[in-house]
């Protein structure tokens, strides 16, 4: 099984400053350089090869529940003919919530009827109800609780490790850090501290089977022109 591991692209909280934090949102939209950069990321892996020479030729498409990953998911959804599955343990870490004046509140995410009318096509678990699909109880989201989710993620693609599968997961920079962890047996490890980072649209390319897993390459931009390019 080969798998990619897609970052979104820049959406409104990535583009804020230290001065400008206090906009932050629970579920942002993309900037128009996100914009960008989605459309590019699905032109590039419709019609270029790999930073390997090979064919993307994603089979499985799956994305976070989040905004900025549903977005980022829909031109490629519609550049390969895949109806994308949302999957809601790829969302980053900390989950959805707001701090404001030191007080934590959690939040729903969008509902079901939300995402059907903004993503028409989208495949959804029955876990994306009509009010939303994270536990708003859990406020932000605690670091072994993102732990156990990158864990069970990695065990369900390890079981599909040896079929001919080609997936792509659209995640976030905080999980996927956390998944390549999980991957390559690095958890637990120190809370909040991101050793595998992925720009907005990086491609990462992993190869599961018999042998074991093999990292091929990470955090691939060439896509994007150097002006189009953020963290």
């Amino acid at each position: 099984m080969r798998l990619y591991l897609i970052r979104h692209a820049e959406s409104e909280n990535n583009a804020l400053t230290p001065e400008t934090l206090r906009q932050r949102k629970v579920d942002p939209d993309l900037t128009a350089r996100g914009y960008q950069q989605r459309d590019l990321l699905a032109r590039h892996i419709e019609t270029a090869t790999d930073a390997v020479g090979k064919a993307y030729a994603i089979s499985h498409l799956y994305t976070s529940a989040m905004h900025r990953s549903l977005l980022t998911t829909q031109p490629l959804s519609d550049a390969l003919g895949l109806t994308p599955l949302v999957w809601p343990d790829l969302h980053e870490k900390g989950g959805m919530y707001l701090e404001q004046d030191g007080c934590v509140r959690g939040c729903s995410g969008m509902t079901r009827a939300e995402i059907q009318d903004a993503f028409p096509g989208f495949r959804l678990p029955a876990e994306v109800g009509e009010r939303g699909w994270y536990d708003p109880g859990l406020g932000r989201e605690p670091e072994t609780h993102s732990h156990y989710r990158a864990l069970k993620v990695a065990r369900a693609l390890r079981e599909r490790g040896d079929s001919d599968d080609v997936i792509a997961l659209v995640s976030h920079a905080g999980f996927l850090d956390i998944l390549l962890k999980a991957i390559f047996g690095e958890l637990p490890s120190r809370p909040y501290i991101l050793h595998y980072y992925h720009d907005n649209t990086a491609v990462t390319r992993l190869n599961f089977g018999a042998g074991g897993t093999s990292l091929h390459y990470m955090n691939r931009v060439d896509h994007l022109p150097a002006a189009l390019r953020s963290f």
